[in-house]
């Protein structure tokens, strides 16, 4: 694995955020996204709703209506 050492700016930012960060290059090419590892309330709600009997949609489901959407 390779391992980039972060400046302690860098560090505060990644540690600090409460969604995925973007990583870009000096050009602002992405270069990949850093997201904060789960939480045991991240877990709890995933097992929740994993759980209930509330409707699901597909992955197909939602990319077509994503596709739609973008039409518009």
């Amino acid at each position: 694995m390779v391992q980039i050492v972060v400046t302690p700016d860098q560090a505060k930012i990644l540690t600090d955020a409460e969604d995925c960060v973007e990583i870009v290059d000096a050009h602002g090419n992405r270069l990949g996204f850093f997201a904060r590892p789960f939480t045991e309330q991240d877990i709890a709600v995933a097992l929740k709703r994993a759980t209930s009997d509330e409707k699901r949609k597909s992955t197909r489901e939602v990319t077509e209506r994503l596709k739609s959407m973008e039409q518009k």
